[in-house]
């Protein structure tokens, strides 16, 4: 560009001097010193020009030089007198230049020189780079600032320049609006009819009006309108601040009511859903209906929380009471014959990776289907180890069955809009044997007894999910005895649905009541023979060296976790591992246990326990369900990082246990 200039101011001088330097030509032939006085006089205005031309020149350069001095003048004076905090900071996030503004915001007589984090606690590793897309928000005292960042050249190095830009007055009517938002909290008083029958008639008057009372005195004193609209439901509509110290305070409503005393066997329980993310006050509405629908088919005694497009739960620590009515079984088996009798055909299945209650529950359901004469196919991807023993049985004793069994995609050729698909043992639909199958179809059962999270199957038309239940097999044995006067399963089916219950209540010992016990003689009475049930438990010579290999180098975590290993992924690997978990409870001082294995790939991991440690809980903080005293979780990571990240939800699972109790005492 610089050469380019110079060509052009030398064209200049061409076009400027040519005209003497041609008529001084032409003088040289007539008159010789009229053209040597011409070039002369062309010389001395050449050298006129370009005296000018630097004169220009140095004018300018002053000009600029002026300018660009008052620029760096009015430059300083204005970052030092912004009406908002400045720093910059070295690549080690001390603190190099600060103005007033910052300054006035600390009361620290020295602030350059020192790491910004002793100052701004949330800048202590917050690493500045270009991922970060948005102003970071941060408190300083009862101001609220958003803070953007650049890079600026320095003689030794990049420096971080930081500006904050107050938005207290935006964040105060932020909350302001949020603290004014519409909560509505449905409650239920989920034993209602249990207490009310087990209780002497002499008190329970007093019983259930102090129950009313607590509860109507609770939402009062955090300004909530309640009205008891049926017996053993409530409805309070509150504002977001007041709700927030119900929330904060862990919902400790289940806690005052659970424990009044009313001298029974049962103690009373509370179901709360809440809603407050809808846009209006009939979504606010239909959000807490979702939510204590969760809460129920979770067991009850426990708190949901419907947010945007997730759950939040509270409570759930307590056993799910066994319901002593069975009317709801026989509703439901009324309902299901009549879903049954409708369907043009049905497809039956339990969960991906079957164990003996996902086999026979839904082996059950098959029988009900047949005894209608309706055309019905079990769903099964492949026999796993947990079910082998049993699959042949089945296949070998029950007529017919092995020509019903078929795949996903056999099922998807065959489906249509009027199937009837029955799910058991499982409420997800991914973790369904044929999750696909669930699109094709609006008709849909699901029969199971784990504790309902998030990510369930939404359009079911009956959803039959009790966690009071030792077993989905329970389940359906009471819906097949109410099913028909004159029906009785074939003894292959009573056999399979009695080997269910026996391997999740592992021999009768957990989630273990009085209906189980009933479930187990009804199918006794169909012809179920327990020693061959007990056939079918018997572990190859490999198994049970696997499982010794788990125990052995099984470690005591937090002194009451025990959490072992089984670092192959083979056939069977998830039974060996839910197998050694119970296996760890026989150990002195273990109250829950843990085992990870490899599955497809993944990292599975089984969860046991004894009732005083919930199992579900800390494995739901890591994607996983289940029960009090029995869940599980897939994790698609390393067995490093999978037991990492489960200590860590065992170490939150206990800080919220002692924060609990505190807050109780």
């Amino acid at each position: 560009m610089q050469e380019k200039n110079r060509l052009l101011k030398n064209e200049n001088y061409v076009l400027i001097l040519s005209l003497p330097i041609l008529i001084s030509v032409i003088l040289l032939f007539y008159k010789l010193y009229l053209g040597i006085l011409g070039l002369a006089l062309t010389v001395g205005l050449y050298f006129y020009l370009k005296e000018i031309e630097e004169k220009n020149k140095n004018l300018l350069q002053a000009y600029v030089d002026g300018v660009s001095y008052s620029f760096d003048s009015i430059s300083k004076n204005i970052i030092f007198e912004m009406p908002f905090p400045i720093l910059i900071l070295e690549k080690d996030k001390r603190i190099k230049w600060h103005n007033s503004k910052f300054r006035a915001l600390f009361e620290d007589d020295s602030i350059v020189g020192k790491n910004v984090g002793n100052f701004i606690p949330e800048f202590k590793n917050q690493e500045f780079n270009d991922q970060i897309k948005q102003p970071l928000k941060i408190n300083i005292g009862d101001e609220t600032y958003e803070f953007y960042f650049s890079y600026v050249e320095d003689d030794k190095g990049d420096l971080i320049f930081l500006y904050g830009i107050s938005n207290t007055y935006d964040e105060s009517i932020k909350k302001l609006f949020k603290d004014r938002l519409l909560v509505s909290m449905l409650i239920y008083f989920d034993n209602y009819d249990d207490v009310k029958n087990i209780t002497e008639a002499a008190r329970k008057t007093g019983l259930m009006g102090k129950v009313d009372r607590t509860i109507i005195q609770y939402f009062q004193e955090h300004n909530a309108i309640i009205v008891r609209y049926e017996n053993d439901k409530y409805i309070a509509i509150l504002n977001y601040k007041d709700y927030r110290a119900i929330y904060d305070s862990k919902f400790s409503i289940l806690d005052k009511v659970r424990g009044i005393e009313g001298k029974n066997a049962i103690n009373p329980t509370l179901s709360i859903g809440v809603g407050y993310a809808g846009s209006t006050p009939d979504e606010v509405y239909e959000d807490s209906k979702m939510a204590i629908d969760i809460a129920l088919s979770r067991g009850g005694d426990q708190a949901v929380i419907k947010l945007e497009d997730n759950y939040e739960y509270f409570g759930g620590k307590s056993k799910a009471t066994e319901k002593i009515s069975k009317v709801k079984s026989r509703v439901i088996s009324h309902a299901l014959r009549r879903l049954i009798e409708n369907s043009s055909d049905i497809y039956v299945m339990g969960h991906n990776n079957p164990d003996m209650d996902s086999f026979g529950s839904a082996l059950g359901v098959y029988e009900c289907a047949k005894f209608i004469g309706k055309d019905v196919h079990f769903v099964l991807e492949a026999v796993t180890k947990p079910i082998e023993n049993i699959y042949k049985r089945t296949v070998n004793s029950l007529d017919g069955f092995k020509d019903d069994v078929i795949t996903e995609n056999q099922a998807l050729e065959r489906i249509s809009p009027q199937s009837l698909i029955i799910v058991t043992d499982n409420y997800r639909k991914n973790s369904t044997e044929a999750p696909s199958l669930l699109d094709k179809t609006d008709q849909i059962v699901i029969i199971d007894h784990h504790r309902r999270g998030k990510d369930y199957i939404k359009n079911a038309t009956i959803s039959y999910i009790e966690p009071y239940a030792s077993s989905a097999s329970e389940l359906v044995t009471e819906i097949m005895n109410y099913f028909d006067e004159s029906f009785k399963a074939r003894t292959p089916v009573a056999e399979g649905l009695l080997a269910g219950i026996t391997v999740d209540t592992k021999n009768f010992v957990y989630q273990t009541g009085v209906r189980t016990f009933e479930a187990a003689s009804i199918l006794k009475r169909w012809g179920a023979d327990s020693i061959i049930i007990k056939t079918m438990f018997k572990d190859d010579f490999e198994i049970v060296r696997y499982k010794s290999e788990v125990i052995s180098d099984a470690i005591v975590f937090d002194n009451v976790v025990a959490i072992g290993h089984f670092n192959r992924d083979i056939d069977g690997s998830t039974l060996i591992a839910s197998q050694a978990a119970d296996d760890l409870l026989n150990i002195n001082g273990v109250k829950a246990s843990f085992v990870l294995t490899r599955s497809n790939d993944r990292i599975h991991i089984s969860g046991r326990s004894l009732g005083d440690i919930s199992v579900q809980l800390i494995l739901e903080r890591i994607g996983g369900g289940g029960h009090l005293t029995s869940a599980a979780t897939q994790l698609d990571m390393s067995m490093e990082d999978a037991e990492d990240m489960l200590k860590k939800a065992i170490k939150e699972y206990f800080m919220e246990e002692k924060e609990n109790e505190s807050n109780i005492n």
